[in-house]
Parts: C-alpha cells; structure tokens; sequence
C-alpha cells in the first residue's frame, strides 16, 4: 500500500486515506461527506484509481451526501496482489463487499465505470437491496465488445505466454491510458504521476494485465457466468439511471455497451443518456461536472 502520497500528487488529492481489511489484503478508500448508511459509491477501472474521482468527489460531498471510492487491489494506495488468480471479479466484489460493511454501507447509489461496472453490478446481484441508482459510464456486463475481438493486443492478452511475458513487464495500460482522457490531462506532469504512481511504487503491473485478461471472450471464459447472471439480473433492477458516456470511446461505443444496457434496465430509458460527442474512454476527466449531477441526481431520488 502506499501510505503517504508525493505532496505534488496530494495537492490535487486532498483526501484524509482509509484503509480497511478485506480478504487478506489492506484497500484504501475515500470517505467523504457527512456519516451515513446511504453511500454515494464511485468505481473505478483499469488502469487508473480514486484520483479519477478527485473533481466529483467534493461536489458531492458539499450537497450533503456521503462518497465512497475505493482502489481496487493492485490499484491506488490499495496493497498489490501476488498472483492473478487474486484479481479475479469474484474476488474484487466479495473485497468490495467487505469494504462496504466496514463503512456501515446499506443502500448506496453507484457510478460505474470500465471495470467498475461488473463489479458493482456484481455487489448489487449478491446483495439485494444495496442498489438505489445506477450510474454508468463506459462499462460493461462482463463481456467484451466488438473492439475486444478484433483488435490487437487484446486477443493476445489471453495467451497464456504472450499476455504475461509482454503486458506483464510493460506500462502499456498506464501508459496508454492517456489515449483515453483529456489532451491537457494527458500532458499535465501531476496527474500523469498519480495514475503512474502505484506502477512506480510496487514495479508491477500485474493488476493491468490481469484486468483485461478477465474480459470475457466467448461461453467457455471465467468471467462469462457472472456477465450472464448480471445481463439476467438487469431488467429486475427497477431503479433509476443516470449515463454519462464518452461518445468518442472504441472501447465500450455508446452504441454498442452503452445502448444495450440502457434498453435492458426497465428505467435506462427514462431519461435522457448525456453523451459527450468529443468524450473517450475516462469519461470523469472529460465531464465531472456531468457525472457528479447524475449523481446527485440518483441520490435524491433513489434514496428518498
């Protein structure tokens, strides 16, 4: 875990840490806002942290509502796992679990984004009631899309010798996360040593490689169960629904991921998706201001 942030990085993340056991490893998590059972919970994906939450975080908190984004293990602040077989999305939503009854969390309303999507859509599927809102954002169910089949080097990343020897010993994800945000973000030194400081500190990217490994390619894949049960579980989830998609992502297009998901929850219709033309994969660096009133959105009414 690191404990202490480089004064350069905690200027522009000013959050008091939390730490919390959770499946044998330590996680860290941002608890903002006044004490409550009802959690603004905000997730994160490959390869990035809570950092990606730094502008949201206090506009939530201001309108009276607790927020809690945690890092993943192997992500942040959070302890690094060993092995792959730890970051699997079993194992992230039974931490995330933990990490939710440690904080007293009952309801929340979740904003998901990459992998944060299978894996809070995972905590909502084990535990009923927890959901209140659902939030989305260039995620997914579990399943990966067209750009996973057909695009070099995802479909090598599931080699068994490939994906380790060439995505295990590189900064590819982190490095190319940049693709994915702002121009001015991608070449701001600050927030570049943020998303590259967990690397930096542990010198292993097993956490990146492993995340995209885990990405279901076909019916006989790990993950596939849990992308049918969630895709199974969404039209029962008669919750409200924010999205704030990046239009310009070739990751999870709007109309592929972003579509699907809308038509399947019973209200992802209801109102209307905020679809940032010029927006790419790291939608919380292009519209802030956009995800935070969904998500106050989702607080005022799913917790009413």
């Amino acid at each position: 875990m690191i404990e202490e942030l480089p004064a350069e990085v905690s200027a522009a993340f000013p959050f008091s840490p939390h730490w919390v056991d959770a499946g044998g490893f330590r996680l860290h998590y941002v608890d903002e806002g006044p004490s409550s059972h009802d959690v603004v919970l905000l997730l994160h994906g490959n390869p990035t942290w809570s950092f990606l939450y730094r502008k949201i975080i206090p506009i939530i908190a201001a309108e009276g509502y607790r927020v809690i984004a945690p890092d993943f293990l192997g992500c942040g602040r959070s302890d690094h796992g060993f092995s792959e077989e730890q970051y699997q999305i079993t194992h992230h939503i039974r931490r995330t679990l933990s990490l939710l009854d440690a904080v007293g969390a009952e309801r929340a309303v979740m904003f998901c984004q990459d992998w944060g999507g299978p894996i809070g859509m995972g905590c909502a599927l084990a535990r009923p009631g927890l959901l209140c809102g659902l939030g989305l954002g260039n995620t997914f169910w579990g399943e990966g899309s067209a750009f996973h089949h057909r695009v070099f080097p995802w479909r090598a990343l599931h080699g068994p010798v490939v994906g380790p020897l060439f995505f295990n010993r590189r900064s590819v994800f982190v490095d190319g996360a940049r693709l994915g945000m702002p121009v001015a973000v991608a070449r701001d030194p600050v927030v570049q040593r943020a998303y590259r400081l967990p690397l930096d500190v542990h010198g292993s990217f097993l956490a990146a490689l492993a995340w995209p490994r885990a990405i279901s390619l076909g019916p006989d894949h790990p993950t596939q169960p849990l992308a049918d049960a969630i895709w199974d579980a969404l039209v029962r989830w008669d919750v409200p629904v924010r999205f704030v998609w990046g239009g310009a992502d070739p990751v999870f297009p709007w109309e592929e991921q972003g579509l699907q998901l809308a038509r399947r929850l019973p209200r992802g219709m209801e109102v209307e998706p905020v679809v940032i033309p010029e927006g790419r994969h790291f939608i919380q660096e292009f519209a802030p201001d956009a995800v935070a009133a969904a998500m106050l959105a989702l607080a005022r009414e799913g917790f009413s």
